[in-house]
């Protein structure tokens, strides 16, 4: 059974880790589109777009993704590339016949967003195609929440047969909203972020900090987070806030610029960085007003790191209370302030959460990497053999 897998440059980092324990047990292979408006994105930091149309070897053409070989198979690994300045243009729609004429020697197509521009001639290959769908439920401020990307959404959900769900709880809000029918449904989740562990990173516990990464957002709740950290800082004047990630603040930040236990590092950081910091940090806080589940959560795991999230979306599948961190009320700055106290207090909590973390997410752990594999082969055999 020979698997294409196709996917957006936004999600490599849950792609290169969840392949780079699949590759060697199913035949699998990597197909990322690249165009001139999305060279980074998660696990890719691409400096310009090749001037080159075609499907290529992803080492021959950025010779910057051979880092990658120490974690997949390269050899296995492709770039659907376009220089093009828009995406409605005639190479384009010749690089995706091309694409078609090469997906015939697969027998399942696994795609892991709803199709956009010529995505849709997949639909006519005739093939089993399978969807991840990363947001059964959108959130606030989600990109699919435009006019033209629910469109895509609506038509992918009528065209396409089998959807795979990285979260139980949202699940049958999925298949109701929908109308689905159960059969054709499948569930995975989401494994730790490995990836970010071929990053070289140095310990270093002089410097005591809490951290927020990832995109900036209104439904993140740093309007919540901001005021909870004052509030701690008067019982631990030694603990830092550190929040990285490139966005806009949905509210003024001016009272908090200058306070010396806030860092605010507003851009996009790289993989190597990003790898530093969790690294170091004391533990991770996802205070989201509203989400589905989170890579931030996975990226914090990959070093053991406990996450305090908030009561919403899949977050409390992710981040089992007082197992692997705290489960917060949303909207909450008292809750979350004591939250955050109460792992600042106890160094032997924290120990014990990155333990259970570690015996959970490490090889043949029940959330490993191994076990959601073994999951994704029976979901392909299944779809396989369906009529």
């Amino acid at each position: 059974m020979k698997i294409a897998y196709i996917s957006p440059i936004y999600f490599s980092d849950v792609d290169l880790s969840y392949l780079s324990h699949a590759q060697s047990s199913i035949d699998i292979t990597y197909f990322v589109p690249i165009f001139n408006h999305n060279l980074k994105g998660a696990a890719f930091n691409l400096s310009n777009c090749v001037d080159k149309y075609g499907i290529f070897m992803g080492t021959d053409v950025y010779p910057q993704l051979n880092n990658f070989k120490k974690i997949i198979d390269t050899t296995k690994f492709y770039i659907i590339n376009s220089p093009a300045k828009r995406m409605w243009y005639p190479k384009n729609i010749w690089l995706y016949i091309k694409l078609m004429w090469r997906l015939r020697q697969y027998d399942i197509i696994h795609i892991t967003e709803f199709p956009r521009y010529y995505e849709w001639f997949y639909y006519f290959l005739r093939k089993k195609i399978v969807l991840t769908v990363h947001d059964p439920i959108p959130h606030s401020t989600a990109i699919c929440n435009t006019k033209q990307v629910l469109l895509n959404r609506k038509l992918g959900l009528t065209f396409f047969k089998n959807f795979i769900i990285l979260n139980k709880t949202q699940q049958d809000d999925f298949i109701r909203t929908n109308k689905l029918q159960k059969k054709n449904i499948y569930n995975s989740q989401l494994g730790r972020y490995d990836y970010l562990k071929m990053y070289q990173t140095e310990h270093n516990d002089t410097k005591k900090y809490i951290l927020f990464f990832g995109q900036i957002a209104s439904n993140k709740g740093l309007d919540i987070l901001f005021p909870a950290m004052k509030e701690l800082h008067k019982t631990h004047p030694n603990i830092k806030l550190i929040v990285a990630g490139k966005g806009q603040f949905s509210f003024d930040i001016t009272p908090y610029k200058d306070l010396e236990y806030i860092d605010i590092r507003n851009y996009f950081i790289p993989d190597n960085e990003l790898a530093q910091l969790i690294h170091n940090a004391l533990f991770v806080v996802c205070p989201y007003k509203d989400a589905t589940q989170s890579g931030v959560v996975m990226s914090a795991f990959a070093f053991n790191k406990p996450v305090i999230a908030t009561n919403v979306g899949g977050f409390p599948e992710q981040v089992i209370h007082n197992q692997f961190g705290l489960i917060v009320a949303p909207n909450n700055i008292q809750a979350l302030t004591n939250a955050m106290s109460e792992l600042c207090e106890s160094h032997n909590q924290l120990l014990h959460l990155q333990e259970n973390i570690r015996m959970s997410y490490e090889q043949n752990g029940i959330n490993s990497w191994e076990k959601i594999v073994s999951n994704m082969i029976q979901i392909y055999t299944a779809i396989a053999h369906s009529k």
